[in-house]
């Protein structure tokens, strides 16, 4: 066992262990399929106000899976674009795109391909509509990649943030003692930038000067451990001393975690809730920093 965190910094996901990439990409394929981020995806492309025909961009869209239902809403005059910076999650997403393509013969053209959010590659006013979902939790530098979006956004065009304020995260079932130091190492441990990032956006992007300015937090909850872990990565034992580290009585700290979980889903007491925000606003009609 490495002491290589569950999910890698975002910057340095190319650069993990090839399990690490593995593992990742797993997390997100089954997030990816569970209903309540479908449910959220489906809030943030209402939010988008999609019509035929737009061009459309997906900052940091990951292994692409959130690319497809844009590129039905804005039909074949479409195009949807998925800039990240990882090679290896564009790699996968090129292929499942490929597959999916077929299936889909009347949905807009989807491109990928790398590129850093602080400085994109398209020139102001580009697109329709931007999204940006569950990245910048992880960057120190999210002023500069939201107003990279807003630029590269046409004037009067939607801008929509979607990110997890993770310090929302609320158990019930589970004693004080063992959920205390639990919560407090994984916390350490964190690879994210700003874990509240989530119930920021709303000013985040008041102050990038996009306008009317409109929230829809979705708050999820699960009841079973199994159906949580889709979500929330912390109820299986591999990937929970990946995230807290080897050593240190952390073992034990884990064993009685898992345990304090499985009893609390034996009484039917296991509660786990977390808000996800969908944030979305119109681009001004005057774009600082164009070129």
């Amino acid at each position: 066992m490495t002491d290589e965190p569950l999910i890698p910094h975002y910057a340095g996901v190319d650069r993990s262990p090839a399990e690490v990439r593995a593992r990742l990409a797993a997390y997100l394929e089954s997030a990816a399929a569970h209903p309540t981020i479908a449910r959220i995806r489906e809030v943030a492309a209402d939010a988008m106000r999609l019509a035929p025909g737009q061009r459309v961009l997906d900052g940091g869209c990951g292994l692409g899976e959130a690319a497809y239902p844009l590129a039905l809403r804005v039909g074949p005059e479409g195009s949807v674009d998925g800039v990240d910076k990882s090679q290896s999650m564009l790699a996968l997403a090129d292929r499942r795109y490929a597959v999916w393509l077929r299936a889909h013969p009347g949905a807009a053209a989807v491109r990928f391909t790398a590129g850093d959010l602080t400085g994109l590659d398209f020139a102001s006013g580009s697109f329709d509509a931007v999204r940006c979902e569950r990245t910048l939790q992880h960057l120190d530098d999210a002023e500069s990649v939201i107003a990279e979006l807003v630029r590269v956004t046409r004037p009067g065009g939607r801008v929509c943030l979607v990110d997890t304020d993770w310090e929302s995260l609320a158990f019930e079932g589970i004693a004080y003692e063992v959920l205390t130091p639990m919560l407090w190492r994984m916390r350490q441990r964190t690879v994210m930038s700003n874990p509240a990032m989530g119930r920021t956006l709303r000013n985040r992007l008041r102050q990038a000067g996009v306008v009317g300015v409109e929230c829809h937090p979705v708050t999820v909850h699960f009841t079973d451990p199994e159906e949580a872990q889709h979500v929330v990565p912390y109820f299986k034992r591999d990937l929970l001393l990946q995230i807290v580290g080897p050593g240190g009585g952390n073992d034990e700290m884990v064993q009685r975690w898992l345990a304090a979980v499985a009893d609390a889903a034996e009484r039917d007491e296991f509660l786990v809730a977390l808000t996800i925000w969908v944030v979305a606003g119109t681009a001004p009609t005057h774009v600082t920093g164009a070129r």
